[in-house]
């Protein structure tokens, strides 16, 4: 994986980290490579490989977010905004870089920038899926889910389509320091258990109340 991390002025004190997957870099820009990798799918079979790459396109080049990656992400960016209306800090040039060859490439159903309110730190998502249509009586038509919106909204003679997501992909993040998955893991399990524990906290709080109001809510009941 190829992490970009540029120099950036003093006064903006913003790192922006890319997650390109270096073995698929060449293959965005080189025709040849890419249709060398199609060919060899074909021969092969790789029925896996047809399932996530169309052969007119390059693969996906960024990092797939596995589950743990997934959770990382969400817990410290909770909140989360389609990139066209993320309005919270500036998006570096970088990132919309990325975004752009993305939407040229058709990579993704939506692209969202997940962040949080007090320390945005946010994140930038790729995610695969369909766009299904609906009919006017609210019914999802599954069978013909569509890749871009603007084909499945033809398509649909009552509510706008609804997106299913599918795989979720790291395009990019930008904060004022740079960590480690290490140490998100560390401030991600930290905020979880923060937010958990005080969550609980309440549930026993409101048990505890139940359990001494319980003899008069008996009382009440059955008399």
């Amino acid at each position: 994986m190829k992490t970009k991390t540029p120099n950036n002025h003093e006064s903006m004190k913003t790192i922006v980290e890319t997650f390109l997957i270096e073995e698929t870099i060449d293959l965005i820009y080189d025709n040849e490579q890419l249709e060398k990798w199609n060919k060899h799918v074909a021969e092969l079979g790789l029925e896996g490989q047809t399932k996530i790459v169309q052969t007119d396109k390059s693969p996906i080049p960024f990092m797939h977010l596995k589950n743990s990656h997934r959770a990382i992400c969400e817990t410290l960016c909770p909140a989360k905004v389609d990139i066209d209306k993320y309005s919270i800090t500036p998006i570096p040039v970088e990132i919309l870089e990325l975004v752009s060859l993305s939407k040229t490439e058709q990579y993704f159903g939506k692209v969202q920038i997940w962040y949080d309110e007090k320390s945005p730190d946010p994140f930038a998502i790729g995610i695969t899926g369909d766009w299904i249509p609906r009919t006017k009586g609210g019914s999802w038509l599954w069978s013909d889910g569509q890749k871009t919106y603007e084909d499945a909204l033809t398509m649909c003679d009552g509510d706008k389509p609804y997106f299913s997501e599918k795989q979720f992909y790291l395009i990019g993040k930008w904060a004022d320091v740079k960590r480690s998955w290490k140490e998100l893991r560390e401030m991600a399990t930290e905020r979880y258990i923060a937010v958990k524990g005080n969550e609980y906290q309440k549930a026993i709080v409101t048990a505890k109340r139940g359990l001494e109001d319980l003899k008069t809510e008996a009382f009440d009941k059955f008399n």
